[in-house]
């Protein structure tokens, strides 16, 4: 692991605390953990981006970066920072097999549903998908601050040239929670205006995910 104080000392070398520090050999989140207490310290808004390829991320980089956060007080140190943690936020992705359009358009490689989900979910919504929250049989891919959303999709051409929003479908949405509805479904077959009057909102996945080529 790098020494936290001589990572410290070398972000400390640029004035701006809002900086985005870049590791992308992040290892156990030493510069992570850097940025985190410089900024307890001095009350900066330094952003840090981790990348790492080795497997244990889930384990080590990532559990170090939560504890840094929340504290530790079971460890017995005098150091607050340690006890009570330093505060912050971070979120943490995996990366999958890429969505590649010209695949789909020769019937190859469609997206898995939850693949695809946390796709379109992270797109429209700019947060963090939760894959405890996907229902693939009630169509429900995550909920964010402002929406509950639904994707209505199988990897199967036949599928989604027979598929639709329907006002059953709509209905039904709208009916779960206080909340728009964010519908993805290949097309619809309910008016504007009614999907409005409901809350819902739709958005209509490319044509060209499910149409024959010629």
């Amino acid at each position: 692991p790098k020494p936290i104080q001589l990572v410290e000392w070398i972000i400390s070398l640029h004035e701006d605390e809002n900086a985005l520090v870049l590791d992308s050999f992040s290892g156990s989140g030493s510069t992570a953990h850097a940025v985190l207490n410089l900024n307890y310290e001095d009350e900066g808004d330094r952003k840090f981006i981790l990348v790492e390829m080795e497997p244990d991320i889930a384990d080590i980089t990532r559990e170090r970066v939560h504890r840094v956060i929340q504290g530790e007080p079971k460890f017995g140190s005098k150091d607050q920072r340690i006890i009570n943690g330093v505060g912050g936020t971070f979120s943490y992705f995996e990366l999958v097999d890429p969505i590649e359009m010209e695949s789909i358009l020769h019937g190859e490689n469609f997206p898995s549903y939850a693949d695809l989900a946390r796709y379109l979910f992270y797109t429209a919504t700019g947060e963090e998908f939760d894959p405890n929250q996907l229902n693939e049989e009630e169509n429900f891919i995550g909920s964010s601050k402002d929406y509950d959303a639904y994707l209505l999709y199988k990897p199967d051409v036949e599928y989604l040239k027979n598929t639709a929003l329907t006002l059953e479908r709509a209905r039904k949405f709208a009916a779960k929670s206080g909340k728009k509805s964010l519908v993805f479904a290949p097309a619809k077959f309910v008016d504007t205006h009614t999907l409005l009057e409901l809350r819902v909102d739709y958005c209509q996945l490319p044509f060209e995910i499910y149409k024959l080529k010629g």
